[in-house]
């Protein structure tokens, strides 16, 4: 059997009940293995896709002996049940999940990258990261992401819930 692999997955929410959502999907995704720990909720506007209201955005450690394919099907799946509808690139959602990060992990393939291929580029996925991998970084090697975040500014990320108010 193959050896438990923590990972970090990103939740995001901007239709509905945005928090419920979320807790929705982290129950789901205990399903797949333990969840270790989850981040505050950050609240922030849209980013770069069509007009439309703030997510709201958490991550949680996850720790599995799925691959990372079979991970990233299992949360694409949450994601339907749970109403997600894919229209258009970066629209509106129920529920977004991604794999962010993985302890030791890097994969390259068409329909998967981790770290996720826009991590430093996004605020909103960074700071729920650092909750909960303060130290976290690419896997091989290089800046620390705590300092690819203190250079970011957009969009800004509000705190907006305790770990124990989606959990």
């Amino acid at each position: 059997m193959p050896l438990p692999v923590r990972y970090v997955v990103g939740l995001g929410s901007n239709l509905g009940d945005r928090l419920g959502h979320l807790g929705k999907a982290s129950q789901r995704i205990a399903r797949l293995g333990p969840v270790l720990e989850r981040s505050a909720v950050y609240e922030s506007a849209a980013w770069g896709g069509p007009d439309q209201g703030p997510f709201l955005n958490a991550a949680l450690t996850l720790q599995v002996t799925l691959d990372a394919g079979a991970l990233l099907a299992a949360l694409l799946e949450i994601e339907g049940a749970l109403g997600r509808e894919r229209r258009e690139r970066w629209g509106p959602r129920t529920i977004d999940l991604d794999v962010l990060w993985g302890d030791g992990v890097m994969i390259d393939t068409p329909g998967l990258r981790i770290p996720h291929e826009r991590l430093t580029e996004r605020t909103f996925a960074l700071r729920p990261l650092l909750d909960l991998v303060p130290d976290a970084g690419p896997p091989e090697g290089g800046e620390p992401y705590a300092v690819t975040l203190s250079r970011l500014s957009e969009p800004a990320v509000v705190r907006v819930f305790q770990p124990s108010r989606w959990a």
